[in-house]
């Protein structure tokens, strides 16, 4: 009986090692098609919740933030229902071509809407519809070619164009996810803010009922938010979820990161595919940047 019994504890300790080396092939061995990921750049998704909370009223006309605050860049170009919500404030202003932004404003964009934005420092982005993002810091010394920028996509597709400055000596130009943090120094690169479609396995998702994975594994399931980033060519990034090591993105590639969860294993794609992505964001984005004094 004992023999029994310790056989069967061993079967089941072989059991649960199979199903964690199982759950990590899942994630960075190939648990997550290419063709899936993709995918979360190609659709625009409905928001857990309205990108404007009802607390914001839209208003007519515009005004810019409270106090003599300088504008840190403009619009380019604006279609549909783009707006603008300034820090501290309760009313929301649709935004149109050539209007200003200012440091830690919101821009939202509708269901069928796009907006391109051009900073001092001459780096622009371009949002999808149905997008949010936050301009935390933008601070740019054309003299010392120096730039600090933080900005966050909370909810969307966006591409970034950063020129490298001249002379520049430190990269100091970061994206925020919920998910995840890039790192840029000078790239052309799409970032997609998006539900989860699908789960990475049936292994992983079991291991992640019985609360058997480390943060390493945690939570590929629907309900949640994944954040993907595609560069273009000549592009070089960092990208990294909340834990887990920094992955270095190399041009014409892509990687991911959950809540809770390292970035994946950086998977390549064809410079054509990047590129339909890129482009799919925003067609006439890289003529808005690449001004004299930049690289």
């Amino acid at each position: 009986m004992k023999q029994k019994r310790g056989m069967l504890i061993g079967l089941m300790v072989l059991a649960i090692a199979g199903l964690f080396l199982f759950s990590d092939f899942a994630v960075s061995g190939g648990g997550v098609s290419i063709d899936s990921l993709l995918g979360y750049f190609k659709k625009t998704y409905k928001p857990p919740e309205p990108l404007l909370p009802s607390g914001i009223t839209v208003v007519p006309g515009f005004k810019g933030p409270e106090g003599r605050i300088p504008p840190i860049g403009r619009v380019r170009e604006a279609r549909g229902e783009v707006f603008v919500v300034h820090h501290g404030q309760t009313a929301a202003y649709r935004l149109k071509k050539d209007f200003p932004v200012f440091t830690n404003d919101t821009l939202v964009t509708g269901k069928r809407s796009r907006v391109s934005v051009g900073l001092n420092d001459r780096s622009v982005f371009g949002l999808a519809p149905r997008s949010k993002l936050v301009i935390n810091k933008s601070v740019y010394n054309p003299e010392k070619r120096k730039r600090s920028s933080m900005l966050s996509l909370l909810f969307g597709r966006a591409r970034f164009i950063v020129a490298k400055l001249m002379g520049q000596k430190a990269a100091d130009y970061r994206v925020k996810t919920p998910t995840a943090v890039c790192g840029v120094r000078g790239s052309d690169f799409a970032l997609a803010v998006t539900p989860i479609q699908e789960t990475a396995s049936s292994g992983h998702s079991l291991l992640s009922h019985l609360q058997m994975v480390g943060t390493a594994h945690a939570q590929i399931a629907p309900g949640g938010l994944i954040s993907t980033v595609v560069t273009g060519s000549n592009t070089t990034l960092t990208f990294q979820g909340l834990t887990g090591p920094i992955q270095i993105v190399a041009p014409n590639s892509l990687s991911a990161a959950t809540f809770g969860s390292a970035a994946i294993t950086v998977t390549g794609v064809s410079p054509a595919m990047a590129a339909s992505i890129l482009n799919g964001i925003a067609t006439n984005l890289g003529a808005m940047g690449m001004p004299p004094g930049m690289e």
